[in-house]
C-alpha cells in the first residue's frame, strides 16, 4: 500500500492537535474556526489512508463499504477546501456576518457532497500503487480548484483587510496544494494532495496559530498582542465584560529596588484565581489587564490581591488598579484605553487599593474626550480663528495694539470659547499646535492687511506653559516669521508667571534669543496667584499687564488702590509700560488715566473682534 505520504501527513497532523490542545487559547472565535479546519484535515488524511487499506482488502470487504470510504476520502478534500476558504474569511468580516457566510458556504458544499455521491467511482490496483478515479473523482477536482480559486481571489480582493501574514501563509498554502493536485492529476500513483493540506496547516499554524505567540513567556500570561486580538471581537460583539487594569511606575521599582518588577507581576498572578472566566494580559507597558464577562470575579480578585500585598510599601505608592465594570460601552479598544489612561491622571492619588470607576467619571472623560476629538478636526479643517482684543494707549490716545485670543468654530458656525478648550489642549499637548497656529494667523494678518498703517504697533500672542518649556520655542517662532517674512517687532509675546516658574531657565534662554530677533516680551496677569516682584526683575519684559482681579480690586479695596499705585511707580521707574486689563465703565476709564497707567484693555471700548471687524474698528477710530 502507497500510505507512506499519507501517514507522514497525518503524523504531522496529530502532533499539531497535541501541541495546539496543549496550550492556553484565548478561544476566539477565528482560533474556533482554526481548530475545525485542523480536525477536518485530520479526518481527511486518516479516510485517505482508510480508503487504500479499504482498497487493497477490499476483495474482504462489501463492496458498498468499499465505496463509500472512497467517496467520504474525497468528498473530505471538497470540505477541506471549503475550510480554507471560510479560514480566509475570518479576517475580513466580523463574527456575525462570517457566521452567515458559513452557512451559506456549508450549504452549498453539502450540495457539492451529494453530487460527488452519487456519481460513479472506479478503483485502480496493480499491487503497488492503489488509487481512485472517474466522474466523481473528477468532480471533486473541479470543486476543490474552485474553492482553491475563490480563497486567492478572495486573498487579493480583500488584501488590505487581511493581515499580511495570513496572506502570505494562505497563498504559499494554495501554492502548495496546486502544485501537488496538479502532479497527482497527471501522475494517479502519487497520492499527495492529502499530504498538502498536512502541510499547508503545518504553514498556517506557524505563522499565524502558534498559541505561543499569544503567550508573555516571562510570566505565563496572554500578551499585548494577544490583548488586541481578543478585545477587537468582543467590543465589536457588544457582549457585556469588565476591565481591571493593574499598572505601576517602573522607575519607582528601579530606584528603590526592594522588589523587581517582574517579580512583583509574578506574585500578583499566583494570588489570581486560575478561574477560567478571567483571561490575563500583560500589556505594553508594566502591568496586567484582566478581562471577564463575571465583573463580581474581577471585583474579588482585585480585592485579593490589594489583601494579599498591604505589606508592601511599593505596591501602595505606586500601583494602581482600576476596574471598569461596563467596559462594553466603549465604542473601541482605543477609547477604552484612552479612558483608562485619563483616569490614571485625573485619579493618581487612588494607588494601592481597588479604584472603581463611575458613571460621573465616564461622563468627564467624554466631554475631554469629544473636545480633543474638536480640537482635532478644527486644526485639520483649518476652524481655529483668532480675534483681536483692542487696547488704547493713554500716551498715544489711540488703539495701538490688541491681544491675539484664539476661538474655535464649531461646525455649526458657533463659537467655542478659550475657558472650554484651553484646559484640555493644555493636558493633551494640542496647546502646541494652538499656540503656534495663532501665531501664523497674526502673522498672515499683519502681512496681507493694513492694521500697521492704521496705527497699530504690534499683536499681543499668548505662550502657553507647555510652549515656554520647550528649548527649541526660540527657533520654531523665529522660523514662523521668516516664512511669512514679517517684522518680529510687530508681535509681542505674553507669558505669564506660572510659565516663568516651570521653565524658568529654558524660557529666559528662549527669551534672550527672541529678543534679540527683533520680539518683544509681556508679562501677563501681574498681580494674580502669588506674585512675586522678582519675576519683573528677572524676565526681561517691556510691558507688565495688571490683572482683571486686581484692577478691580483697585476700586473696592484701599489695600489693593495702594498695592496699585506702588506697582505703577515701581514699573515706571524700571522704564516698562502698565496695562490695565478688565477695564469696564467711563469711571474706571478716568481712574487709570490718572494713576497713570500706559495702556487700557477692556470691555469700555470693545469686546475680542474677529479680525476683519477689528481693522473696521481701528478704521472708525484711529484718531482716538
Amino acid at each position: 500500500m502507497n500510505i507512506q505520504v499519507q501517514l507522514c501527513g497525518l503524523f504531522i497532523l496529530v502532533l499539531l492537535f497535541i501541541f495546539y490542545k496543549s496550550h492556553k487559547t484565548l478561544q476566539l472565535y477565528k482560533e474556533k474556526v482554526f481548530y475545525r479546519t485542523l480536525c477536518i484535515m485530520i479526518a481527511s488524511l486518516s479516510l485517505d489512508i482508510l480508503s487504500v487499506g479499504a482498497i487493497h482488502y477490499r476483495h474482504g470487504l462489501p463492496d458498498l463499504f468499499v465505496e463509500f470510504v472512497c467517496k467520504a476520502y474525497i468528498v473530505l478534500l471538497v470540505w477541506g477546501a471549503y475550510a480554507a476558504l471560510v479560514y480566509v474569511f475570518c479576517d475580513i468580516y466580523s463574527e456575525k456576518e462570517h457566521k452567515n457566510i458559513v452557512r451559506k458556504l456549508s450549504l452549498f458544499t453539502f450540495v457539492q457532497s451529494i453530487i460527488v455521491f452519487l456519481l460513479p467511482i472506479y478503483i485502480f490496483d496493480d499491487g503497488n500503487a492503489v488509487y481512485t478515479y472517474g466522474a466523481a473523482t473528477a468532480c471533486v477536482y473541479i470543486f476543490v480548484g474552485l474553492n482553491i480559486i475563490g480563497t486567492i481571489g478572495v486573498s487579493f480582493v480583500f488584501s488590505k483587510r487581511l493581515n499580511p501574514r495570513k496572506r502570505f501563509a494562505i497563498m504559499l498554502w494554495m501554492i502548495i496544494w496546486i502544485v501537488c493536485a496538479g502532479i497527482q492529476f497527471f501522475n494517479s500513483e502519487l497520492l499527495i494532495v492529502g499530504f498538502a493540506s498536512a502541510v499547508g496547516m503545518l504553514i498556517i499554524f506557524a505563522i499565524m496559530e502558534n498559541p505561543e505567540a499569544n503567550l508573555e513567556r516571562r510570566l505565563g500570561c496572554f500578551n499585548s498582542y494577544a490583548l488586541v486580538e481578543y478585545l477587537k471581537p468582543l467590543m465589536e460583539s457588544k457582549d457585556e465584560f469588565g476591565v481591571l487594569e493593574i499598572s505601576f511606575e517602573k522607575q519607582s521599582y528601579q530606584e528603590e529596588q526592594e522588589i523587581d518588577s517582574y517579580e512583583m507581576i509574578r506574585q500578583i498572578l499566583c494570588v489570581l484565581d486560575t478561574d477560567s472566566d478571567i483571561l490575563v494580559f500583560k500589556n505594553v507597558t508594566l502591568g496586567l489587564v484582566l478581562i471577564s464577562k463575571d465583573v463580581e470575579k474581577l471585583r474579588t480578585a482585585g480585592k485579593n490581591i490589594v489583601d494579599d500585598f498591604s505589606d508592601y510599601d511599593i505596591f501602595h505608592k505606586e500601583a494602581m488598579m482600576v476596574l471598569v465594570e461596563q467596559a462594553a460601552v466603549f465604542g473601541d479598544m482605543d477609547e477604552l484605553f484612552h479612558f483608562l489612561s485619563f483616569v490614571h491622571t485625573e485619579y493618581a492619588n487612588n494607588k494601592g487599593h481597588l479604584f472603581v470607576t463611575n458613571d460621573d467619571m465616564l461622563l468627564k472623560y467624554r466631554e475631554q474626550y469629544l473636545m480633543q476629538q474638536e480640537i482635532t478636526t478644527a486644526l485639520s479643517e483649518d476652524r481655529v480663528e483668532v480675534f483681536l482684543h483692542p487696547i488704547y494707549s493713554n500716551v498715544e490716545q489711540s488703539f495701538t495694539s490688541a491681544e491675539a485670543l484664539v476661538r474655535i468654530r464649531k461646525k455649526d458656525g458657533s463659537l467655542l470659547l478659550p475657558g472650554n478648550f484651553i484646559p484640555i489642549a493644555e493636558d493633551s499637548g494640542q496647546i502646541l499646535e494652538l499656540g503656534e497656529r495663532v501665531i501664523e494667523k497674526v502673522c498672515v494678518f499683519l502681512k496681507n492687511s493694513d492694521a500697521i498703517n492704521l496705527g497699530i504697533h504690534y499683536i499681543e500672542v499668548n505662550l502657553s506653559v507647555i510652549q515656554c518649556e520647550k528649548k527649541d520655542l526660540a527657533q520654531r517662532l523665529i522660523s514662523i516669521v521668516e516664512k511669512y517674512d514679517i517684522n518680529p517687532g510687530w508681535i509681542n509675546l505674553e507669558i505669564t508667571e506660572t510659565a516663568s516658574i516651570s521653565a524658568k531657565t529654558v524660557l529666559l534662554e528662549n527669551m534672550k534669543q527672541l529678543i534679540k530677533y527683533g520680539f518683544s516680551f509681556s508679562l501677563d496677569d501681574f498681580g494674580k496667584g502669588e506674585s512675586n516682584l522678582m519675576y519683573i526683575v528677572e524676565m526681561p519684559v517691556s510691558i507688565v499687564k495688571l490683572d482683571y482681579d486686581m484692577s478691580k480690586a483697585f476700586f473696592t479695596s484701599l489695600r489693593a488702590k495702594r498695592v496699585v499705585k506702588a506697582v505703577v511707580s515701581m514699573v515706571h521707574d524700571m522704564d516698562l509700560k502698565l496695562v490695565a486689563e478688565g477695564i469696564e465703565t467711563q469711571d474706571e476709564i478716568d481712574a487709570m488715566h490718572d494713576e497713570g497707567m500706559d495702556y487700557i484693555q477692556g470691555y469700555y471700548y470693545s469686546r475680542p473682534l474677529p479680525m476683519n471687524e477689528f481693522l473696521d474698528f481701528c478704521r472708525q477710530n484711529r484718531n482716538g
